[in-house]
This record gives C-alpha cells, sequence and structure tokens, in this order.
C-alpha cells in the first residue's frame, strides 16, 4: 500500500473505509490470491452448486468468514500496537513466507499437487459443497493464510491501525478491507457454474501466476538477505524474462517429454531471475543527499545537531518493510530531497542503537524525531510511515515553530 494511500486513512472515517474497501479489492489481483479464487470456490463446490442461489449463498458465507477474519485482525492490531506486527517482518519470518511461496510456485507449476486430507476432501466434494457453515469455516482460515501473500497492502492498513492504538478504528478498516477481498469471490460465485476448470489457457495462467509467486518469494527474501536486493540494470533484466518467456516457462509443461520439461525449467529460470532484477531496479530510490547512519561508535546525532539548526532523526531497521517504504515513497522523493538540503540528516537502527532506542521511547518503527541545534528534542515527532506531502508539512511546521 503507497504511502498516499496510507495519507487518505488520516483524512477521516469515510476516506479511511473507502481507502480500505479499494486496497481490498486490489489485493486479490496479488499473485497468489487471484488463482485461487476459482480453484477455492471449486474445493467448496460452488461449481456443483445446484442453482445460482445456492453458489451465491455458499460464496457470500465464504466471504463473511475473511470479512469476520480481518476484522479481528484489525481490533488486535489496534489494542497491540506495533509490537506484533514488526515481527512480521523479521527475517526468519520472511523466509518462512518465501518458503510457502515456492510451495505454492512448484504446485502452480505442476511439480506436484497440494491436496487436502481424505476426509476434507469428502467433506468438500458432496453434492452442493460443505453448506453455508463450512463455507464460513474456511473463510476463516482463508484469511488468516492470505495475510502473507497480501503483506505490502495489508501491512500498510496494520501499520496504520497500529500507530493509532485504537481497537475499533482498526475493525472498522479493516472489516472494509475484508469487504473489499471478499466480493470478488461473491461476484466469481454467481458465475461459478459456468467457469471452466481445465484446459491448456488454465494451465497457461497456472504458470504464469507460478512464476509471480515465485517473484514474490524472492521479494520476501530481500528482507532477509539484503544483499541480494543490489540492483542490476533494467535492460539485463527484461531481456531475462524475454528469454525465459520465449523458451517456455508459460506454454511447457512438467508433464511433457524430457524437451518440455528441460525448456520449461531453463524457461523459469531465467524468467525469474530476470524478474527479480527488475524487482530491485524498481524498488532503488533516486540518488538522495546522504544520511549519517548511527553507530555506536559514530554519534551522528550529536555530531549533526551541533551543526544544523534543524536535524530529522529517522528510526528503522533493515528487516522493517514499512521503514523500506517509506524510504523508497517519501524520504526519496525529489521534493523531499530537496526540502532536507542544509537539514541534518541521521538514520537509526533500532537492532544497532539499542540504547539509543530506549532514550527516546521509540516503541514502533518507523518513527520520525526532530532535534534543534542544542540537541533538544522537538515536538512534530511521530511514527508510522507518511506520505512526502504529510512529511513535508511536518518539516515546515517544525522549522516553524522552531524560529519563533
Amino acid at each position: 500500500m503507497g504511502t498516499e494511500s496510507l495519507n487518505a486513512l488520516a483524512q477521516g472515517p469515510a476516506a479511511a473505509v473507502a481507502v480500505a474497501f479499494i486496497a481490498g479489492l486490489l489485493s486479490v489481483a496479488t499473485p497468489c490470491v487471484l488463482p485461487m479464487v476459482s480453484i477455492t470456490l471449486g474445493v467448496l463446490g460452488i461449481n456443483k452448486a445446484a442453482s445460482r442461489g445456492r453458489a451465491v449463498l455458499l460464496s457470500a458465507c465464504y466471504a463473511g468468514g475473511i470479512i469476520l477474519t480481518f476484522t479481528a485482525l484489525g481490533v488486535f492490531f489496534g489494542l497491540t500496537g506495533g509490537l506484533f506486527g514488526s515481527y512480521l517482518g523479521h527475517p526468519a519470518v520472511a523466509v518462512a513466507i518465501a518458503a510457502i511461496f515456492l510451495a505454492l510456485a512448484a504446485n502452480a507449476f505442476g511439480l506436484f499437487e497440494i491436496g487436502l486430507p481424505q476426509p476434507l476432501m469428502k467433506f468438500f466434494s458432496r453434492p452442493g459443497g460443505p453448506g453455508p457453515a463450512g463455507a464460513f469455516a474456511a473463510g476463516l482460515g482463508a484469511g488468516f493464510l492470505a495475510s502473507p501473500c497480501v503483506g505490502p497492502v495489508l501491512f500498510g492498513i496494520l501499520a496504520y491501525v497500529a500507530s493509532t492504538g485504537d481497537a475499533l478504528k482498526g475493525a472498522a478498516l479493516l472489516a472494509a478491507y475484508g469487504l473489499g477481498f471478499g466480493l470478488p469471490y461473491v461476484i466469481v460465485g454467481s458465475l461459478a457454474l459456468r467457469l471452466p476448470v481445465n484446459g491448456g489457457a488454465l494451465r497457461a495462467v497456472k504458470s504464469l501466476f507460478g512464476l509471480m509467486l515465485a517473484l514474490g518469494a524472492f521479494w520476501y527474501l530481500r528482507v532477509a538477505f539484503p544483499a541480494i536486493g543490489r540492483p542490476c540494470g533494467w535492460s539485463l533484466g527484461l531481456a531475462l524474462v524475454a528469454a525465459g518467456l520465449a523458451v517456455g516457462a508459460i506454454h511447457r509443461h512438467f508433464d511433457g517429454g524430457w524437451k518440455d520439461r528441460g525448456l520449461k525449467l531453463a524457461g523459469l529460470a531465467a524468467a525469474i531471475c530476470g524478474g527479480a532484477l527488475l524487482i530491485n531496479s524498481a524498488v532503488t530510490g533516486v540518488n538522495a543527499e546522504p544520511w549519517c547512519d548511527e553507530e555506536p561508535d559514530r554519534p551522528c546525532l550529536t555530531q549533526n545537531a551541533a551543526s544544523h539548526d534543524l536535524t530529522v532523526v529517522v528510526f528503522g531497521a533493515e528487516w522493517c518493510p514499512w521503514c523500506k517504504e517509506m524510504k523508497k515513497a517519501t524520504l526519496d522523493d525529489p521534493r523531499v530531497v530537496a526540502r532536507l538540503r542544509g537539514i541534518g540528516k541521521v538514520h537509526v537502527d533500532t537492532d544497532r542503537n539499542e540504547d539509543l532506542s530506549k532514550r527516546f521511547n521509540i516503541r514502533g518503527i518507523p518513527a520520525v524525531k526532530f532535534f534543534d541545534r542544542q540537541g533538544n528534542e522537538l515536538p512534530g515527532g511521530f511514527e508510522g510511515a507518511v506520505g512526502p506531502e504529510e512529511f513535508l508539512q511536518i518539516v515546515d511546521k517544525v522549522e516553524k515553530d522552531l524560529k519563533k
């Protein structure tokens, strides 16, 4: 979720709910969710329903379970703040999520099939599906399992909810998000009786989304291993993706002959490597004026405060996805870069500077604080990601108050 959308969350209840609803709709288009819509409805037996009304009812019950799960998630984050959310960006969690993405990708490529236990298969395959109660229960689990798949969008809303500490607001926003996320299931469910369940086109679509899932795994591995996130240029990435698609990443399958299998594997390897290079190039921010990285043996805050009328300090961590989002979308924005020239700029990694983080009572990241030339903390500091416009407004106000 972009920081501009995060700005809209703060404009008022109606705008916040609308943004959350739209974010939920867009989340269904993520690579590990979209291909599961028709598959999930098929598993629930909706495409075997006796009537369209029955199919809509089962789909609605499934969506209701999703909404309830996300609503509970909003209440939880509203009550606990950013504590739990910070663990979602930990390297170990990132590796675990990447492993799940890779398993789902391998399943989409046809390397193996992920199946349910036989008793559950019998339960879901009976005429008309498992019934409304079963569809609702399946939706409860689906909302939780989908959370890692829609990471950037969902985490952006949860970051805002955590920063407010308001359980009621969290429930409202996540309920709206869940409604947007679940609505496509109801729409597709109303058409489920006519959906194709096999064929070459469907296999090609599954391969396409499998490729996107593999790139999703790479996105999370960048959190755990920052060294693989270095950009290598757009041209090489585009060339590898084009070569991979031409060789057979999408249109060939692993159940063919040895030639097809080999070309499929080579095509996937090239396309995934190319996609990874494109991701690295896309998320690299524009050149900005250097920030001083605080270290135990490098007192950047003290040095910058002594030589600048105003110093801005950003607290973050390598594993924090919101910190990286704010750096890319806000701190590297050309307007912000220009505005901060002549102002002290310090970055504090909370993992390497625990004492400093405790000293300034940093409860969640990213966090921004301001200091005068004497090293005194100024009013106006905040926690959570903000967009460039809001950030510029805050800096303007802090500097204006400082000159009074």
